[in-house]
C-alpha cells in the first residue's frame, strides 16, 4: 500500500509566501555583517567563521528561493490537473 501525502492547494501558497519571506529576510542581513572585525590576535579566525556565516547564509537563502519555486509548480501543476480532470467531465450527463 502507497502513502500518501495530501496537501489543500491554499496551503502550498502560504509555504512559498514563508520561504520567500525568509528568504528575504537572510538577503537583507547580508549588509548588515560587518566590514572589519577587530578581534587582536583571534581576528583571522573570526574573520574567516564571520565570512563562512554569510557564506551559508547566502546558500540557504538560494535554497530556500529554489524550494519556493517547486512549491509554486507544484501549486501550478495541481490547478492544471484539476482543470483538465474537470473538463473531461464537464458536459456529461
Amino acid at each position: 500500500m502507497s502513502e500518501q501525502l495530501q496537501i489543500p492547494p491554499g496551503i502550498l501558497d502560504t509555504v512559498r509566501a514563508g520561504l520567500d519571506k525568509a528568504a528575504s529576510g537572510l538577503e537583507d542581513t547580508a549588509g548588515g555583517a560587518p566590514s572589519g572585525i577587530d578581534a587582536g590576535d583571534m581576528q583571522g579566525i573570526v574573520t574567516a567563521m564571520m565570512s563562512r556565516v554569510v557564506d551559508n547564509a547566502a546558500t540557504i537563502s538560494e535554497v530556500m528561493t529554489a524550494i519556493s519555486s517547486q512549491v509554486g509548480n507544484a501549486g501550478a501543476a495541481f490547478w492544471q490537473t484539476d482543470d483538465a480532470v474537470a473538463s473531461t467531465y464537464r458536459g456529461r450527463e
